[in-house]
């Protein structure tokens, strides 16, 4: 309803302009307000249902929310100021340099085109497993695009130091403005933890921020941890909403996101249009495409084919792999699978058809076959089809040899 009074107002904006009898404009004039009350009165009851949502789920979470502090635009640079992301001056080279240019190039190709009645402008996601460099490649994107196009490009992530906490899941959008606030703190040395995770950050002041037709470009790293997408509601609507209205459907605005599960893709898309999902541009990220340029790239001379085959040659994983091996220490976590087998086993998803079919998917690579908490683990392919990584392949096994019911 908010959304066909916007263009109704639109309509009658156009007629009024067009309109050289004065009684008629005088009678349009009176409609236009009309529809503005109106649409004030259902914006009205939308936020007071949105509020209420959230206290409802707030209620089912173990976590209380901590008290918020005021926020302020002015603590923000101009969009147009806010730096690239930070590379880590340990991190290697990034291993296809040709890979990233055409991805910059197909980005900016769709930045400078905005939806239609006939095309809806799909934004760009690119697919990895967990800890499989997603995280590295928007941020090696976003520098490249800082420094060609004149617009503001805006990095925000859902992961390592901004993680979001059990109890902004309720309101992701929240967050996520939060984070986007973070981005462009005017205080460099400000860390997320101690300046902005308890910063009432209202959707309304980042529209105000950003202009209203100032180009620009927002990634987002990893959006599956976004845990509300996984159901339609209120908040998961209001959130893929902000994204397209402030991001994607007006020409010179872009967004661009990382997940490490494909249904996030889908559900977050369907959420912006009803009625019908709008399409999403899918990639998938560089592997390693040759071990002699990666024993190069990684300093690691005892490199094989057979060790980068294990990594399911992901750059990532092998990066992780050499410091293990560098510093003795153990730097590629595998609670998440621990924790993945122990949603299976409670949802009693463990049987002894459902082992099959996952061993079954290691040739085929039917998704359908795989027990959704393992997709994380997992690369996706042409049409869907989901890859196992060996080194999580193994795992999986492992864990689950020692979880599942007897």
């Amino acid at each position: 309803q908010i959304k066909n009074n916007e263009k109704r107002i639109e309509i009658v904006k156009t007629d009024i302009k067009n309109c050289e009898n004065i009684e008629q404009k005088r009678y349009l004039f009176t409609k236009k307000l009309d529809i503005y009350k109106e649409l004030e009165q259902l914006r009205t009851k939308k936020e007071h249902l949105r509020n209420e949502e959230i206290k409802l789920l707030l209620s089912s979470t173990d976590e209380v929310t901590p008290p918020l502090r005021p926020f302020n635009v002015e603590e923000l640079l101009p969009p147009m100021e806010v730096p690239p992301p930070m590379v880590s001056g340990s991190e290697p080279e990034f291993v296809d340099e040709e890979w990233l240019s055409k991805r910059v190039e197909d980005i900016l190709s769709l930045y400078r085109t905005s939806d239609t009645m006939a095309f809806r402008l799909p934004p760009t996601a690119f697919v990895r497993c967990s800890r499989g460099g997603k995280t590295r490649a928007l941020k090696e994107i976003a520098k490249r695009l800082k420094s060609i196009v004149h617009a503001s490009v805006i990095f925000v992530s859902f992961n390592e130091s901004s993680d979001i906490s059990s109890w902004e899941q309720v309101d992701p959008l929240g967050a996520l403005c939060r984070r986007i606030a973070f981005a462009a703190c005017r205080k460099r040395n400000a860390t997320y933890d101690s300046d902005f995770a308890k910063a009432d950050v209202k959707p309304e002041q980042i529209v105000e921020w950003l202009g209203r037709r100032d180009p620009r470009i927002l990634l987002v790293d990893e959006m599956n941890n976004c845990n509300s997408l996984l159901e339609k509601s209120i908040p998961s609507i209001d959130l893929a909403e902000f994204l397209k209205d402030n991001f994607l459907s007006k020409e010179d605005q872009y967004l661009v996101f990382s997940s490490h599960i494909v249904s996030t893709v889908g559900q977050l898309s369907s959420y912006m249009d009803s009625g019908s999902s709008r399409p999403i541009a899918i990639h998938e990220l560089p592997l390693i495409r040759n071990v002699t340029n990666a024993i190069k790239i990684f300093r690691w001379p005892e490199l094989n084919a057979g060790k980068a085959l294990f990594y399911g040659l992901v750059p990532a994983l092998i990066h992780i792999a050499r410091l293990e091996e560098l510093r003795k220490t153990q730097h590629l976590s595998f609670q998440k699978v621990e924790e993945a087998i122990d949603v299976c086993v409670k949802d009693g998803l463990v049987t002894d058809k459902s082992v099959r079919y996952l061993l079954a998917n290691f040739v085929d690579g039917e998704k359908r076959k795989v027990m959704k908490p393992l997709h994380q683990f997992m690369n996706t392919a042409e049409e869907e089809k989901l890859r196992w990584i060996p080194i999580y392949m193994t795992k999986v096994l492992d864990s689950l040899e020692f979880s599942a019911p007897s």
